[in-house]
């Protein structure tokens, strides 16, 4: 496995499909894949973009294609190659590194772990590749949560661009000596209030005390708790953007975060992303930030919607972007 990927993706020319947050919905990701396989027979698009969180289904259990449609994708990416971009979301986030995501009283993380099951190898690797920013010629890019104040300059720009997550893993790894390992199992006790083959087993579906995985979950745990780059991943990703800063300070965090990601490249000055609910398909959050929902997060659900738009021509507003909003549901 390489220790570093190329974080953004770089797009001049060609149309591109972008969707958001499907969370293991077989019949929104089908909807929107056969859109795309037609669009691309036909010549009318070039890129279907995922923008992240394509796991992690809300509500029952037995209805979670998380996996399926995971597998779904590695077998798409055979036949579309780079045209197929799927970002990493904060979803995906804790299957690489081994620690539990829960909303509410909806733990994600075990019924995952447990379906993974052979094919663990080939999607965590996927995982681990996934950039998490678009760039354009037209000047859109796009990403899974939004601005972030952890990208407020340059160099902030080039930690992103480069950001390994193997490396954060190999350094928790190089500390795990057998008396590491058991302090980081009574903390993690302390942490959780019960005991770490419980701990295993509820949040990773880990069953036996020899699996290989246990070495990942405590490497995971001193990454996120001790490991400042991690920090720095949580800010990208877990961020809420206005709900947490109010708009005034959030639209000075989007224009800080746009001119820094215009290193080296085209100047950026419109940003998509998913990740926070809208009412409606989509959200004009400032005049430089669009979030688009196109499944679990537009409310209703069949008010999702999908941005087609031109990557090599500029787009001077988010109106010209709205205008590019298209549904599946109709």
């Amino acid at each position: 496995m390489p220790t570093s990927w190329q974080r953004a993706v770089d797009l001049t020319a060609g149309t591109a499909m972008v969707v958001t947050d499907l969370h293991g919905d077989w019949d929104a990701y089908q909807r929107y894949r056969d859109r795309f396989l037609s669009y691309f027979h036909r010549g009318t698009a070039d890129f279907f973009l995922i923008t992240g969180d394509l796991i992690h289904y809300y509500g029952r259990p037995e209805h979670d294609q998380s996996l399926r449609m995971v597998l779904d994708l590695l077998a798409l990416r055979k036949e579309l190659g780079e045209r197929l971009i799927y970002l990493l979301g904060n979803h995906e986030i804790p299957h690489i590194y081994g620690f539990p995501l829960q909303k509410g009283s909806q733990l994600f993380t075990p019924q995952f772990e447990h379906d993974l099951g052979d094919n663990r190898n080939d999607v965590l690797s996927m995982f681990h590749s996934l950039p998490f920013i678009v760039r354009t010629q037209a000047g859109v890019s796009i990403c899974h949560a939004g601005a972030s104040v952890a990208v407020s300059n340059i160099e902030d720009w080039v930690r992103l661009r480069d950001f390994s997550h193997i490396a954060l893993i190999d350094r928790a790894n190089s500390k795990l000596t057998e008396v590491k390992r058991q302090a980081v199992r009574e903390a993690m006790e302390v942490t959780y209030q019960t005991e770490f083959s419980e701990i295993a087993r509820r949040y990773f579906s880990v069953e036996r005390a020899d699996d290989p995985r246990i070495d990942h979950i405590l490497a995971g745990h001193l990454v996120v708790t001790s490991d400042p780059e991690f920090d720095f991943l949580w800010q990208l990703f877990f961020s809420r953007n206005e709900l947490e800063s109010g708009i005034e300070a959030y639209e000075k965090t989007v224009l800080l975060f746009l001119a820094s990601i215009s290193a080296d490249f085209h100047h950026q000055h419109l940003l998509v992303s998913g990740h926070i609910d809208c009412a409606g398909g989509y959200t004009v959050v400032t005049p430089r930030h669009l979030r688009l929902a196109s499944a679990k997060n537009a409310h209703p659900r069949e008010s999702g919607c999908y941005l087609l738009f031109d990557t090599g021509k500029t787009v001077t507003s988010i109106e010209d972007l709205v205008s590019g909003l298209e549904s599946v549901w109709a």
